[in-house]
């Protein structure tokens, strides 16, 4: 029980470096050759899970993009929210390895994207692209949908400004029911967008938003700076080659904020991050709150400087280690988001098997990374 007591505050990374520095493992631990099978990888406590829950691991799938950018009215607004919908479109499939048959673009004039193919942003056929996602998409595959423009909330809901009738977050809801991803992240950079939240949110999924309020109803620049977020890996915070949606969110909150006092001006924005599924948002999601841990552990795709791309020139075996380590990271993390929901003493059990063997893994792949002693 003392293994768990320890886990409650502490990320997965650290609760390893705790055990082996404490002592806590098997004799058998430090072996790199030591077999890994026995109690701490026993399917009945580690994996189980119920039935409603999504199976916890860093994703092993498909990512799929939908860009959105609806009306801009004034030219400004117009050309503003087609560069930035080109953008997302650009970089998720250039620095984050989305392939172009699974990125959607809907702008409101498609003549005007250039490069990128691109359909009309009407209602009609967002459903067609969300129809096609959903035909498409596999329960192991992972969903980013970031929608641009202009927003309202009034007494009938809440709803993206397009072409045509508009996109209500409703109308969004019901078709991402009927898309069974492993994770949904939805960014709604537009005014008036915090509503969105409270019809979007539940299990798997990341809801951001740019405002905190359907009255923040003026123009957002929160999608310029996220979309900075994940170019050439500005929103790197922790430099492990990789942009987290958390990651990103904290990069475009602050330089949002920042943006604004160096214009003199009131912010007019404040966005919100929701991945715990309780339909309310926070303004300051990671360690210690209510929300981050999912946000956290879903990444746009791999950059050039990550883990994927540096696993081959490591010692042999430790790939496999390492992605066993995300793996048991992930696992620790998810469980402990729902606790509440877990019989205590299977909670206890699958916790400590789960850190045991994180630790015995975490000396695994120190004993194979460090060299051994050369002879005088």
């Amino acid at each position: 029980m003392g293994l768990v007591n320890l886990a409650a505050g502490m990320s997965a990374g650290l609760l390893a470096a705790c055990l082996l520095s404490a002592g806590w493992l098997p004799a058998d631990a430090a072996d790199p050759s030591a077999p890994t099978a026995g109690p701490a990888m026993d399917p009945a406590r580690q994996g189980a899970a119920p039935q409603d829950m999504r199976s916890a691991g860093p994703s092993s799938g498909v990512r799929y993009g939908l860009v959105i950018a609806g009306l801009g009215g004034e030219k400004k607004y117009v050309e503003q929210h087609l560069d930035w919908a080109r953008g997302f479109y650009e970089v998720l499939k250039t620095e984050h390895g989305f392939s172009e048959d699974r990125l959607f673009l809907l702008v409101e004039d498609p003549d005007a994207a250039g490069g990128p193919p691109a359909v009309k942003s009407t209602l009609e056929e967002i459903r067609t692209a969300l129809a096609e996602l959903a035909r498409r998409v596999r329960p192991g595959d992972d969903l980013f949908v970031l929608l641009i423009g202009h927003g309202s909330a009034t007494g009938t809901g809440s709803r993206l400004n397009i072409p045509g009738p508009d996109l209500t977050a409703d109308a969004l809801r019901d078709a991402l029911e009927e898309i069974r991803t492993r994770y949904t992240v939805v960014v709604n950079g537009a005014s008036s967008s915090a509503p969105f939240i409270d019809a979007l949110s539940g299990p798997g999924r990341v809801v951001v938003t740019a405002t905190k309020s359907g009255a923040e109803r003026l123009s957002t620049v929160f999608p310029e700076h996220l979309l900075d977020a994940l170019m050439a890996q500005a929103g790197d915070l922790d430099k492990d080659g990789r942009v987290s949606v958390l990651e990103s969110f904290v990069y475009a909150r602050n330089k949002t904020a920042e943006w604004y006092d160096g214009q003199g001006l009131l912010a007019t924005e404040h966005a919100l991050l929701d991945d715990n599924g309780d339909g309310r948002g926070t303004r300051e999601p990671g360690p210690g709150g209510t929300d981050g841990t999912l946000a956290g552990r879903i990444y746009f795709g791999r950059g050039p400087g990550g883990p994927e791309a540096t696993a081959g020139t490591g010692p042999p075996g430790g790939r496999a280690l390492r992605v066993r380590m995300e793996e048991l990271r992930w696992s620790i993390d998810e469980l402990k988001t729902r606790k509440d929901q877990v019989d205590p003493g299977e909670y206890a059990a699958r916790m400590e098997d789960m850190l045991i063997e994180l630790a015995r893994v975490t000396r695994q792949l120190r004993a194979l990374q460090t060299p051994e002693a050369q002879p005088p």
